[in-house]
Parts: C-alpha cells; sequence; structure tokens
C-alpha cells in the first residue's frame, strides 16, 4: 500500500490565514460530500516527479527528444541511450521505483 499526502497545513506557519483556510476547506464536511478532496489528489499525483518521469520515459517522448536532438545536433542518438541518460542524468532518483530504476506506475492506495 502507498500513500500520497494531498496537503499539509502549517498552522504556525508564515502563510496567511486565508490562505490556511483554503488548504484546511478540503477536510470540512461540504468539500468531502463533493469528493473535492480525491480531485485534489487526482491533480497532485498527476503533475507529481513520478507521473512526470513515467511520461518522459514513454517511448514516444524519448523518440520526440531524439528528433528535436538530432535536428539541432546532427547527431542521432540510440533511444536506448537517450533513455538511460534521462533516467541516470536528468530526472531525480526518487522519481523511480527502488527495484528495477524505471519510473513508478503505482495506482491510488496500492504498489
Amino acid at each position: 500500500m502507498q500513500i500520497d499526502l494531498a496537503f499539509s497545513v502549517d498552522l504556525l506557519g508564515s502563510d496567511t490565514v486565508a490562505a490556511k483556510a483554503n488548504q484546511l476547506y478540503y477536510i470540512h464536511r461540504e468539500a468531502l460530500k463533493r469528493r473535492q478532496i480525491d480531485e485534489l489528489w487526482k491533480a497532485r499525483r498527476a503533475s507529481s516527479p513520478r507521473s512526470l518521469a513515467k511520461v518522459l520515459l514513454t517511448d514516444s517522448v524519448v523518440d520526440a527528444i531524439r528528433k528535436e536532438l538530432r535536428q539541432q545536433s546532427g547527431h542521432n542518438i540510440d533511444p536506448k541511450d537517450l533513455a538511460r541518460l534521462l533516467r541516470t542524468t536528468i530526472i531525480r532518483p526518487e522519481c523511480f521505483d527502488r527495484d528495477n530504476g524505471t519510473a513508478s506506475k503505482t495506482k491510488k492506495g496500492q504498489e
């Protein structure tokens, strides 16, 4: 099971009272009835580093990067080498599964 933080509020922090109240709204009864925290979670999950790393390493994105690099430099890099370079030099290590170095593919509440 994987637990992802949807939001956090530091009540003693330097944020304005309005900003803190806006975040706390997600645990208000009305917001829970409307399942707005689920929408917030989906938005955060979609833009998380793991999700972005997963997209960056898809065949279509790697191919588009390879084509752009070929156009700019004249060098035609192998897609496997480009994906390896992205994994080892561009994308932060915590964006990957610990076991195999691939972008995480976990679903909400599952590992």
